[in-house]
């Protein structure tokens, strides 16, 4: 049987006793925990952040008997809505964001054959913003070791991504070495440049391209690196500096950046992903990226093998979902560099009717069923190096 749809970015939502039950015994009266939130809601208390970490936007599904009520669901993001008006606990949400047994009866609700799974952007920017370096360090592999445990569940449906610590090189590198062969996770995450900056590269991130390239497993930026310890608070109140600090962390920011410091030269097998970027926005800035290395970098002494646009075709994809102009224009950005994500069960997925809309767009755009495939699975599949045939009890509910 082969796959359907394959889902390049999905999430979870952190368990309550994630880091209290997994980090060493030294920190556990330190590590990010549940607390009661006056609104009713529960939040994530990490320390030295201020704001509690509330579900937020990352959580909005909730239980209902009526699944398929686009109405109900409709009224019932504007009542959780941030998760700061009006609380959100962990028995409001669907019980697939922690629990594998109730994913997979998920995923076969909204007909996804598997997905990716990316953590809580908001959590981590607290997490990564403790002073105790040691501490932050644990939490990322709690992170990991939970990740791995989720997903053997059905490893024909789950696939577990791991996060990169943001405390230093060698703990990058290590972390990288165990994700991948130690918990057999599918790839890692970016949550800073692999040296610990949330600004520069360096050059000893080179010690980890050159890992991550032995290893064969690609690596990931998920929406931006800059993701503020307060994030969902400066969302709620419609903070207008936001936007600043997350593009100066976004996708296309550190891609450029990586192009001109020659990491696509240095690592030609490299493979690099932005999860929840979206892929319309790529025309565009290959032919800035091209056009800003010939009339400027070039001159300033900055020397390249192949032009930025060359790299991006060889070395990075992107995820789309709602992206019809992206779809139209999959020849410039190109098809095999075009994977189909729902982002469930955050507040941009259409569950359960994702694949549904997909569909809907593919039709629209005139795409062939060889290149629907390509971005709805294949590539996806290509790239993490999923067997495009597995056996049917493990594709089936357990």
């Amino acid at each position: 049987m082969h796959y359907k749809a394959i889902s390049a970015d999905s999430h979870i939502n952190e368990p309550a006793g994630m880091f209290v039950d997994r980090v060493p015994a030294k920190f556990r009266t330190r590590a990010p925990y549940i607390i009661e939130l006056d609104n009713g809601g529960q939040a994530f208390k990490v320390e030295s952040v201020d704001n509690p970490i509330p579900f937020g936007t990352a959580a909005v599904y909730h239980r209902a008997t009526k699944r398929y009520d686009r109405a109900s669901y409709k009224e019932r993001f504007g009542e959780l809505k941030d998760g700061l008006s009006r609380g959100v606990r962990y028995e409001d949400i669907l019980q697939g964001s922690f629990d594998p047994r109730a994913r997979v009866q998920e995923q076969i609700e909204g007909q996804l054959d598997g997905e990716f799974f990316y953590g809580s952007p908001g959590l981590w920017g607290a997490i990564k913003a403790m002073p105790d370096k040691e501490l932050v360090c644990a939490c990322f592999r709690a992170f990991n070791d939970w990740m791995a445990e989720f997903c053997s569940y059905n490893p024909a449906r789950m696939f577990g991504l791991g996060m990169i610590p943001t405390t230093g090189i060698d703990d990058a590198l290590a972390e990288l070495r165990r994700g991948i062969c130690e918990l057999n996770l599918h790839g890692m995450v970016l949550e800073s440049y692999p040296n610990g900056s949330l600004l520069e590269p360096a050059p000893e991130d080179d010690r980890f391209w050159a890992l991550a390239q032995e290893l064969g497993k690609p690596i990931s930026l998920h929406s931006s690196i800059r993701m503020p310890a307060n994030v969902i608070a400066m969302h709620a109140k419609g903070d207008s500096s936001l936007h600043k600090i997350l593009a100066a962390g976004s996708f296309q920011t550190v891609t450029k950046k990586l192009i001109l410091s020659g990491i696509f030269d240095r690592f030609p097998r490299l493979d690099w992903v932005g999860a929840e970027v979206a892929s319309s926005w790529v025309p565009f800035y290959l032919e800035k990226y091209d056009n800003d290395y010939k009339s400027k970098y070039r001159e300033q002494g900055v020397k390249l093998e192949l032009l930025p646009s060359d790299y991006f075709a060889r070395n990075v994809y992107t995820t789309f979902w709602i992206d019809q102009a992206a779809i139209a224009n999959r020849y410039v950005i190109g098809v095999d560099r075009m994977m189909w994500m729902s982002d469930f069960p955050h507040s941009i997925s259409n569950w359960p009717i994702d694949v549904e809309l997909a569909d809907a767009q593919m039709k629209y755009a005139g795409v062939t069923e060889e290149e629907k495939d390509r971005m709805m699975w294949r590539t996806t599949a290509d790239l993490y190096r999923i067997p495009y045939q597995l056996p049917a009890e493990q594709l089936v509910a357990a």
